[in-house]
Parts: C-alpha cells; structure tokens; sequence
C-alpha cells in the first residue's frame, strides 16, 4: 500500500489483526504491503515467555510496559506505563518479575532509510507466517 492510498483508522482496545507466532500478537500497524514504517504491536505475556537477548540491526525498538529490561551494560526497572527506548544495534531483552501476565505496546521505526521490516522482518513475519485470528482486516 502505498503511502497516498493509505486512509486513517481507529481500532478500539483489543481490536486489529491478530497473529499466533508462538503467543497471541495483535497487530495495530504493519508492515506487510506498506513498506518500511513504523510497526505497532500489542501483546499479553507470562514468565517464561520471554524472548533470548537479541539486537535489531535496522530499527530502533519502543516498549511499554512493567518489566526488567537490559539494553547493553544498562538495566531499567519499569512499572505499569513506563516507557523505554531500545537502539538498534544494542542487544537487549526483557523479564517478567512474579507470575502475573504482562502487557507490552511495542512499536519499531526504520532506523535506516532502506530498512525493511521490523524486529528484522518479525512484524512482517507475523503478517506472513503467523496464525490469522479474527479481527477483519482494516485495509478495506
């Protein structure tokens, strides 16, 4: 989709294509036939859903949420509605601390001006490979 056919849209809570890529993600703002943008996904998570430390090469990564996150030598400590900024290139990952369940807003922006795909195409991996479940499709 090119950026002049692009039409606004509102999606209430819970609402937006959702994907089963291991855990439920919903995607709020893709990537898949939008070229390199800004990426938007919701999802709920538990301890022990954590993904391994990894590092994006061509976007800068924003998460909220309450967690423990580690961005290189650095740790930061969240609580409900803290915010973080992860740059490309730094490895980082999260934990959950306790047993209850998680809720994260991440969103990826292109870091370079040719990048494709955040996460290193995972958002696009989502919209491609992962489980469709419900929620219509708002390009219509």
């Amino acid at each position: 989709m090119s950026q002049a056919s692009s039409r606004p849209y509102a999606l209430k809570a819970g609402e937006g294509p959702t994907y089963n890529y291991g855990i439920d993600f919903t995607v709020k703002a893709g990537e898949v036939g939008s070229g390199p943008r800004v990426a938007v996904v919701e999802y709920t998570t538990r301890t022990g859903e954590e993904p391994p430390d990894h590092t994006h090469g061509t976007e800068d990564e924003m998460l909220e949420g309450d967690l423990a996150f580690r961005c290189g030598e650095e740790t930061f400590e969240l609580a409900a509605g803290g915010f973080i900024f992860l740059p490309r290139n730094i490895e980082h990952g999260y934990r959950i601390r306790g047993e209850r369940e998680v809720k994260l807003l991440v969103i990826t922006v292109p870091a370079e001006e040719n990048a494709e795909g955040g996460w290193g195409g995972f958002v696009a991996d989502l919209e491609t490979q992962g489980q469709r479940r419900g929620n219509p499709d708002r390009s219509t």
